[in-house]
């Protein structure tokens, strides 16, 4: 199984280095992230022109807040800089982040807008010189499209059962939020719908789980990081069904209720995530225990077809060198497990 990491961390180039060791450690791809106050698409390609083997990926880059041709163009340029390591993770985010952050407000049927999003791009890929679309919601004539340009993977995103369908029907692959790589909930929920999607393109997707991951020498601290991380997805109510699916609802919505009541407290929120959440959806403690709880994982993503597992540092809210130390953590920790797994990279590219 392949293994990658993401760099969802606001820090910027201080990742250049981690990711060089990165590369070094045999991991097979670097995936970047945005929001605001950062962009996936400049970031990975600051990455790929300071690298020179290692994949990738915007993991991922918001569609509602660009023009498919022009999303079109940029990727089709990082995939010609990086010497076709680049691959677009597109997403359409949560309504709140695209409504309070952007003020996007015509975003509607998101994984409908996805689907079609993702035939524009191939289309512009694909056209000689011009391209005629008509769709559901985008339509119109491209021209002077300058020539051939290289095709690139597309990655759709997600957690709900409909957004990953439509996904694994319209994406090469699809890259599954962290809280879906909860194992019942990626049985339940994940498997069956991307099976679904993948029936319908008459295709199978690969599929990307992010695992939350702390690695500290003192192990309690980095359960305690990884008990922020949980509690700030679940004061959100968008990751309701995702708690439900996990069996942790009730204390999911008692996180919600205690931020409703009084706000981002993250020590008192943390404290309501007891060490079997912890347990279910995260990596964390010492290097040798976090080692040990990925081989355990390992196994059951391989049983159940898993393409990739992408580890993502937890407790990233501000710029510091705990997102860096942790990360080169994971770097360092799990990199001993991925150099085993360097062939896989040399048997996909022979």
């Amino acid at each position: 199984m392949k293994r990658s990491i993401v760099f969802a961390v606001p820090d910027f180039l201080p990742l250049v280095g981690v990711a060089q060791e990165a590369e070094a450690a045999g991991f097979d791809r670097i995936w970047t992230t945005e929001d605001p106050g950062r962009d996936a698409l400049v970031r990975a390609l600051t990455l790929a022109l300071s690298t020179r083997t290692i994949g990738i990926g915007t993991g991922i880059a918001y569609a509602f807040t660009r023009a498919p041709l022009a999303l079109a163009a940029t990727a089709a340029d990082a995939a010609v800089a990086s010497a076709g390591r680049f691959s677009l993770g597109l997403g359409a985010g949560t309504q709140g982040m695209r409504t309070r952050w952007y003020g996007v407000t015509e975003f509607d049927h998101a994984a409908s807008r996805i689907e079609e999003y993702a035939e524009i791009l191939r289309k512009a890929w694909a056209a000689e010189r011009t391209f005629h679309h008509e769709g559901r919601f985008y339509s119109g004539s491209y021209g002077e499209l300058n020539g051939a340009r290289p095709e690139v993977p597309i990655w759709g995103s997600g957690i709900n059962a409909t957004m990953l369908r439509i996904a694994a029907r319209s994406c090469d692959g699809v890259a599954v939020h962290p809280l879906g790589a909860h194992l019942r909930y990626l049985d339940d929920v994940v498997l069956p719908a991307m099976a679904e999607g993948a029936a319908a393109a008459g295709r199978p997707a690969q599929l990307a789980l992010w695992r939350m991951t702390a690695i500290e020498e003192d192990g309690d601290r980095a359960r305690d990081r990884a008990r922020r991380s949980l509690a700030f997805y679940f004061s959100t109510p968008s990751y309701a069904a995702a708690a439900d699916g996990t069996g942790w609802g009730p204390v999911a919505r008692e996180i919600r209720d205690t931020y409703r009541a009084r706000g981002s407290e993250w020590a008192e929120l943390a404290a309501l995530v007891p060490d079997e959440m912890v347990a279910d959806f995260c990596l964390a403690g010492t290097p040798e225990e976090v080692l040990a709880q990925w081989g355990a994982l390992e196994a059951e993503y391989a049983a159940r077809g898993v393409s990739e597992t992408v580890f993502q540092t937890v407790g990233a809210g501000a710029p510091g060198p705990d997102n860096i130390r942790n990360l080169r953590a994971i770097v360092a920790g799990l990199g001993r497990a991925a150099a085993t797994g360097g062939s896989e990279r040399a048997d996909a590219q022979a």
